[in-house]
């Protein structure tokens, strides 16, 4: 049978509703953005191979198309569960992570996750750079405020006030580039970066989006409003 044939994929399938080979019809229904279809052929594979990595997939690109980020998340989870060096699925992970507001810490063991099966993934090692380098330098301040604590003498001296909130200086030096992919690149990542403050990866992003031939007049518009909010920053 020829796997790049179609009608014969769909024939087979119709007969073998258990073929292992459903992720291949499904994801040439997923390239027609036939989602419909890929969902219904993604839906009956996984039910005679519930663990199978690529209709996982499949699925999971399937639910992040039609905005359904959570449903997407868990299931490049269950990938990654059963087939630890899926890449691709490590990556996506990252981005529908970014785009969920997850927490550092749960990002950065995303993150590593990536380099350790691309150990020449740029984004993945300045993400992980940038967010240690900040833990270790709170960490070295917490330690030199404990110990001018203890040494303080009856003499009154201006207190050291630790920070109340250490990951705010980590959300600060993201605001500089993180060099991402334009792979990772969406209009959405570019919101959730925006609504957060964190303008210039925002417009890295939009450099990314740009690179790919995305809707220039939708870039145009995001980057005017990026940089009137920076403006007003500024002033603030």
């Amino acid at each position: 049978m020829d796997l790049n044939n179609q009608i014969e994929l769909e024939l087979y399938f119709a007969d073998h509703f258990d073929t292992i080979l459903f992720p291949v019809l499904a994801d040439i229904y997923f390239g027609q953005d036939d989602l419909r279809r890929a969902r219904k052929v993604c839906d009956i594979g996984l039910k005679h191979h519930e663990n199978d990595s690529s209709g996982l997939f499949i699925l999971a690109q399937i639910e992040k198309a039609e905005g359904n980020l959570k449903e997407a998340e868990k299931l490049l989870e269950r990938v990654l569960l059963y087939t630890h060096d899926h890449f691709a699925s490590a990556e996506m992970l990252c981005e529908i992570q970014t785009v969920l507001g997850r927490a550092t810490n749960r990002l950065l063991r995303s993150w590593k996750h990536v380099l350790e099966l691309d150990s020449e993934h740029i984004t993945a090692q300045d993400f992980i750079k940038k967010v240690e380098g900040e833990n270790q330098k709170t960490n070295t301040k917490n330690k030199v405020t404990e110990r001018k604590s203890e040494k303080k003498t009856d003499s009154p001296k201006r207190l050291v006030k630790p920070d109340s909130n250490p990951s705010s200086s980590i959300v600060h030096d993201l605001n500089e580039p993180l060099k991402v992919s334009s792979r990772l690149a969406t209009f959405t990542l570019v919101s959730v970066l925006k609504n957060q403050g964190l303008f210039s990866q925002a417009l890295e992003v939009l450099d990314a989006l740009e690179v790919k031939g995305e809707n220039l007049e939708a870039i145009s518009l995001e980057r005017d409003t990026i940089q009137t909010l920076i403006e007003r920053s500024k002033k603030d």
